[in-house]
């Protein structure tokens, strides 16, 4: 943990059942990443193979990706406490985020931007186009640098930690993460702020490799199922019948999509 004048960001990784990959990606952090950082990797109660060589708090069950997110953010709170300090940025992964063929520190161009630009509430690595991805909008576009979109998924996001707190963080009731990053999208946007995509920089997302392995406990479409009846009933509860035109559309310009 670094020193209250480091700005340090704090990394959160939620692993259930996926010791490999989690270790991989604490691999490249630990190895690569020079910006002053804490990594936090959440086991969500692994009940199939041991927990990643990386884990920082381990749970006795399965509490699913968006609490595992929101304890490690919990857990940051208690090291900032303690030693006084204040992370700047979150840095949310996944399992299912892959760093491929980068080498270099990937993360501190996203904290450059975030700082030189005090009106982004966030912005995430692009996504290469072997990914397994719906957000079309998060492929790499070639630019070379980081252009304004209307939506950030969680696969590889920084937040603006001041921000980010002041929003509540994710709504815990949308267990599964569907919908938290549509969510947080919309606050951002009706707030003025801005999201960022950083074409040039770029991760990759195989989206079932842990059930193709039977690591989860469930089928990928029961799964589906579930996350999309969770996001489903929770936003229409907040933002009425109509919450998908408002979440998708409301506070967004053309050129964004």
């Amino acid at each position: 943990m670094q020193n209250k004048t480091s700005d340090p960001v704090a990394i959160i990784l939620p692993n259930y059942n996926m010791p490999e990959a989690a270790d991989v990606i604490g691999d490249y952090i630990e190895a690569n990443i020079k910006y002053p950082h804490k990594l936090i990797v959440v086991d969500n109660g692994s009940d199939l193979v041991p927990p990643s060589k990386w884990t920082s708090l381990l749970v006795n069950e399965n509490i699913q990706t968006t609490a595992g997110w929101l304890m490690g953010l919990s857990y940051a709170d208690y090291l900032a406490n303690k030693h006084h300090a204040k992370f700047f940025a979150y840095w949310l992964l996944i399992t299912s985020t892959s760093f491929g063929e980068n080498k270099g520190d990937i993360l501190s161009p996203l904290v450059e931007f975030l700082k030189n630009n005090p009106d982004a509430a966030a912005i995430a690595h692009s996504v290469t186009k072997d990914s397994t991805t719906g957000w079309k909008h998060l492929f790499d576009k070639g630019t070379g640098s980081p252009r304004q979109t209307w939506m950030l998924d969680n696969i590889s996001t920084l937040y603006r930690a001041d921000w980010f707190d002041k929003t509540g963080r994710f709504d815990p009731k949308m267990q599964y993460a569907w919908g938290s990053d549509l969510e947080t999208s919309y606050l951002a946007r009706s707030q003025g702020k801005s999201l960022w995509v950083y074409d040039g920089l770029s991760v990759t997302k195989k989206s079932d490799i842990a059930y193709q392995m039977n690591r989860m406990q469930m089928s990928a479409k029961d799964r589906h199922r579930l996350a999309t009846e969770n996001m489903t009933e929770v936003l229409k509860s907040k933002y009425g019948n109509n919450w998908k035109n408002i979440i998708y559309n409301k506070y967004v310009k053309p050129s964004w999509y």
